[in-house]
């Protein structure tokens, strides 16, 4: 699928693993900083990254041959179960802490 997809699909899914350790801001030099605002906070800027590589993937696929069809299709069912996923795993996080419960 390509470096760098590969990449942010390896981000993607060590930050649904992550993300049950988030809580609640708590800023400090620990790495209560990571888990309280890092995570939560980046999470949904990877949800976006790849959805725009749906997107893409998806705009490419016009001028693609049938192979390519093929891989582009199984590259935009990949994204999109991960996104799914990470956003499930950070709005398990964010509605307790929005609720303030």
């Amino acid at each position: 699928m390509g470096a760098l997809r590969n990449l942010l699909l390896s981000v993607a899914v060590a930050f649904i693993f992550l993300m049950p350790f988030a809580s609640a801001p708590v800023y400090s030099d620990e790495w209560d900083l990571f888990f309280g605002g890092v995570l939560p906070a980046t999470a949904p800027i990877i949800i976006i990254v790849l959805m725009l590589d749906v997107m893409m993937s998806q705009v490419w696929k016009d001028a693609a041959s049938q192979e390519r069809i093929q891989q582009l299709n199984f590259i935009i069912k990949t994204n999109c179960l991960v996104a799914f996923t990470l956003l499930l795993a950070f709005l398990s996080i964010f509605f307790p802490v929005l609720l303030g419960s």
